[in-house]
């Protein structure tokens, strides 16, 4: 009798290899301990053999060594038919053991029994998918397997597609935090990026102390704000003396590790509301915010002392012939430099910038022709003479 079953399930193979898209062909088996019904349940499902095997069973135990069998082989069982009445195991217990093993395999349960508790057990822990009774009617039969065959595939299509959906959604999820992290790395670098060119904007390039304009507009807050507070605003203009002779016996690659040097040295010990600007060339400016005129004057002297005493590194003469500074080289080199500062404040030389910058500026030239390396004041009364000749459309145009 299990050489026949087993013919029978090769010749149910001989059918056109029809195959989920994920490989795996589907196989119905029919369990029943009498042979006859076995028969007929095969030819009654002819009709699915081009999408399915049709399997053959005597015993529960056949049929779950079957299904152990396909399932190794990556093939999967869509549907179980099992009778009642079978010596040994019940259909009942049989597709119970189905549901443990493979909860998503129909489960048709066949039974001529009168009593529906078989039934009853089946559906709350078999999962039973349906019931028919025997004797059965054909057409219904195939209804029956064709509409359940129908969900069956719904269902694993639908299990696939959310599979597939959670794979896309992981996939995604990773790609996101990928791009996530380049979002914030590229953000981190452009405000890298603009934190340096922001500070480049203000800055002179050769001594890292504030550029130009950016003095010019600190300069026209400040002298605002001293206005507008009364609390006073100092300004210092130094200029490296005889520079241009240093340029031209040393050479400008020299001349500028002075200047990168001063600027270092002007910036010692400032506050940090102070401004210490590159104001073009060898000159440069020192912002001192609530700082008296007297005040300014005593640190602008302690500057000029700092330059004066500072060894700045030796350099090869770049023209021979040059006359050489008025501070000559020392023996290894070595050279000292002098600056001239001149000193202006708010309010007392001036109330705008631009009267300031010039205080400042005509005290620094009256350094220079009084011999250089010294500190001067500016002419507070002059500045005021000054002030006072101007029109009222120079004020006008001024303001």
């Amino acid at each position: 009798m299990g050489e026949m079953l087993a013919e029978e399930k090769d010749a149910s193979r001989e059918h056109d290899d029809v195959r989920e898209p994920d490989g795996a062909r589907e196989h119905i088996i029919c369990v029943d301990d009498e042979v006859g019904i076995l028969n007929a349940l095969r030819q009654q499902l002819t009709p699915f053999q081009d999408s399915c095997d049709i399997d053959l069973a005597q015993s529960a135990q056949q049929a779950l060594e079957l299904m152990d069998e396909l399932d190794a082989d990556g093939e999967r069982v869509a549907m179980v038919i099992a009778d009642q009445i079978m010596p040994g195991v019940k259909g009942v217990e049989l597709l119970e053991r189905v549901h443990e093993r493979y909860p998503q395999t129909i489960k048709i349960l066949l039974t001529g029994e009168a009593g529906l508790d078989a039934v009853v057990y089946a559906i709350n822990h078999a999962g039973l998918s349906r019931y028919i009774p025997k004797p059965w009617d054909e057409p219904d039969l195939r209804l029956t397997v064709e509409s359940l065959l129908t969900k069956y595939r719904l269902a694993l299509e639908n299990h696939r597609l959310i599979d597939d959906l959670k794979s896309k959604n992981q996939e995604l999820r990773r790609l996101n935090r990928s791009l996530e992290n380049r979002v914030r790395a590229r953000t981190s670098e452009l405000a890298a990026v603009n934190r340096r060119l922001s500070q480049l904007a203000i800055t002179d390039g050769l001594t890292g102390m504030y550029n130009h304009r950016f003095f010019h507009e600190r300069l026209a807050l400040e002298v605002e704000r001293s206005g507008r507070t009364r609390l006073p605003l100092s300004l210092l203009m130094a200029d490296v003396d005889h520079f241009k002779r240093y340029n031209d016996t040393y050479g400008h690659p020299a001349g500028d590790r002075v200047l990168a040097r001063v600027a270092e040295l002007l910036s010692e010990g400032r506050r940090a509301n102070d401004i210490v600007a590159r104001y073009g060339g060898e000159e440069f400016a020192v912002l001192l915010p609530d700082t008296p005129r007297a005040s300014a004057a005593t640190l602008a002297e302690q500057i000029r002392e700092r330059i004066a005493n500072h060894i700045f590194p030796g350099a090869e003469p770049h023209d021979d012939s040059a006359a050489p500074p008025a501070d000559a080289a020392d023996d290894d080199g070595s050279h000292h430099v002098a600056i001239s500062i001149g000193v202006a404040a708010c309010p007392d030389d001036a109330t705008d910038p631009n009267d300031l910058l010039l205080a400042a500026d005509s005290a620094l030239y009256k350094a220079k022709r009084a011999g250089r390396n010294r500190v001067e004041l500016a002419d507070a009364a002059a500045m005021r003479e000054r002030r006072a000749r101007r029109t009222p459309s120079q004020e006008s145009a001024k303001a």
